[in-house]
């Protein structure tokens, strides 16, 4: 009764906005020609299920919860649920030219974010479908599934504030020169991956910690008790 993920999206070093050249033109000014569209989606996978594998084959799954009987105790691992979390973005961004100066501004127009969920419950085939040990395990692992799309949920919307107040800050950029346009696209793009990455973090932290919670002894014993006469 463990869970695996997998997530995306690694930090990147902390950003400062490049020192581009001096404005040509005093009285240029960026102006954003609208307000930036934010869209944050979650998704989720049909969860699959597969009885084929045998408490070994599951035995040897890497898992990221620690077994609460202790390293000491041997235990064999009767349900799994192996999933990801990951998290992807793409930002959208229009120009416009000064015609005497031909300095460029940058505007976000369109930032899109999803979260998406991909799970796999498993249920050793020592447990036969339909049997109460197999019921009760199946039960366990499907709350793990239930505990990443509540994850999701409350980090969604935390990412979605985050990024409106952040563009809310700074929607616009420039005036540049014409031969710095790659510089800046580079400075935009690294700028939004790092705080989504910020906010993915502590997304996959709390997972963690929800997760570890629930592959806990008493949960264990739980399970343990609703079927004491049979495997």
């Amino acid at each position: 009764m463990r869970y695996s993920s997998w997530s995306v999206l690694a930090l990147v070093a902390m950003l400062t906005l490049p020192s581009f050249a001096p404005e040509a033109r005093a009285d240029f000014v960026c102006k954003p020609n609208s307000v930036p569209k934010i869209n944050v989606r979650t998704s989720t996978t049909p969860v699959a299920y597969d009885f084929s594998k045998t408490e070994h084959d599951l035995n040897g799954f890497s898992v990221d919860t620690i077994n609460p009987y202790g390293e000491g105790v041997s235990t064999d691992v009767g349900g799994l649920m192996r999933g990801g979390i990951t998290v992807s973005h793409t930002v959208k961004y229009e120009t416009s030219t000064d015609r005497v100066s031909r300095q460029m501004c940058y505007y976000y127009s369109q930032i899109d974010i999803v979260i998406h969920i991909n799970p796999t419950v498993y249920v050793a085939r020592e447990f036969p479908q339909g049997s109460c040990k197999h019921n009760a395990i199946l039960q366990h692992e499907n709350q793990h599934v239930i505990i990443d799309r509540e994850v999701v949920n409350k980090y969604a919307q935390i990412i979605g504030q985050n990024v409106s107040a952040d563009i809310g800050r700074q929607s616009m950029f420039g005036p540049i020169q014409g031969s710095e346009h790659a510089a800046m696209e580079t400075y935009i793009a690294d700028h939004m991956k790092q705080l989504v990455s910020t906010y993915t973090d502590q997304m996959n932290a709390e997972r963690r910690q929800r997760q570890q919670a629930h592959d806990s002894m008493a949960e264990y014993e739980r399970v343990n008790r609703m079927c004491p006469a049979t495997r």
